[in-house]
C-alpha cells in the first residue's frame, strides 16, 4: 500500500489580499507560518518516507516545519505549482471581472471550461499533476509520500480519488489553507480516501480561498 498525504499551502500574502495568485511567488503570512507549524504538529507521529513540494515559496515554507520534524529534505517539483493565471495574476476579482468579463464569468461558472487570459487551462494543470502522480506511485510504491501543493492542483487529485469527471470539478470543494488530505493506494490500484481537506488541527486559525480566485 502507498499512502499520499497532500497538504495545501498556508495563507499567503496574496491570499490575505484576495488577489489571484497563480504562479506568482507569494510568501506565507505570519498566520500562514503558524498554520504550517500546526500541520507539522498534526503529522508529527506519522511515518513519512519522502516529501515533495511545489517549488513556489508558499508551498515550500509550508513543507519546511514537517520536513524539519521528520529530518527529511524537500524535493521541489514544478508540476505541483498552482495554475498559471496569466494576465489575472495579482488582480482581485473586481479587477479581473472589469477587464475580462466574459472569461472570468465562465471561470466562476466552470473552472473546467474557464481559462485565465494568457494562462493555463484546467486540463493543462491536470495533465502535469497526473504525470507527477503516476511517477510517484511507481517510484515510491509501498511508502508514505507527503506532498505540498496548491488549491487547484489538490482539486485535480481529488477528482481522481473521488472518481469525479474533470468536467464536474466544481463539485469538489476547495481545500482550506494548510488542510490535509490522505489517500491509500492498494497494489491493485484501488484508492481508499482517509480524509479530504481535513483542517480541524487548525482550530481558530482556519482560512479559506476567496471565491473565484486561485
Amino acid at each position: 500500500m502507498t499512502t499520499l498525504i497532500v497538504v495545501r499551502h498556508g495563507e499567503s500574502v496574496s491570499n490575505l489580499n484576495a488577489t489571484f495568485t497563480g504562479q506568482t511567488d507569494s510568501p506565507l503570512t505570519e498566520l500562514g507560518h503558524e498554520q504550517a507549524r500546526r500541520t507539522a504538529e498534526y503529522l508529527k507521529d506519522r511515518h513519512i518516507d519522502v516529501i515533495y513540494s511545489s517549488d513556489l515559496s508558499r508551498a515550500m515554507q509550508t513543507a519546511q516545519p514537517t520536513a524539519e520534524m521528520h529530518g527529511l529534505p524537500i524535493h521541489p517539483d514544478t508540476r505541483l505549482r498552482e495554475i498559471y493565471g496569466g494576465d489575472w495574476e495579482l488582480r482581485n476579482g473586481d479587477e479581473i471581472s472589469a477587464l475580462y468579463p466574459q472569461s472570468y464569468a465562465l471561470w466562476k461558472e466552470s473552472v473546467y471550461l474557464g481559462t485565465p487570459d494568457g494562462g493555463e487551462s484546467f486540463l493543462q494543470v491536470a495533465d502535469r499533476t497526473n504525470e507527477f502522480l503516476s511517477e510517484i506511485l511507481q517510484k515510491h510504491r509501498g511508502q508514505c509520500v507527503a506532498i505540498f501543493s496548491h488549491a487547484l492542483a489538490v482539486r485535480t487529485f481529488a477528482c481522481r480519488w473521488f472518481g469525479i469527471p474533470y468536467e464536474k470539478v466544481n463539485d469538489v470543494p476547495w481545500a482550506s489553507n494548510a488542510s490535509v488530505s490522505e489517500v491509500n493506494y492498494e497494489d491493485d490500484g484501488t484508492v481508499a480516501i482517509v480524509s479530504y481537506a481535513y483542517n480541524a488541527h487548525q482550530g481558530d486559525k482556519k482560512t479559506f480561498l476567496s471565491k473565484g480566485l486561485a
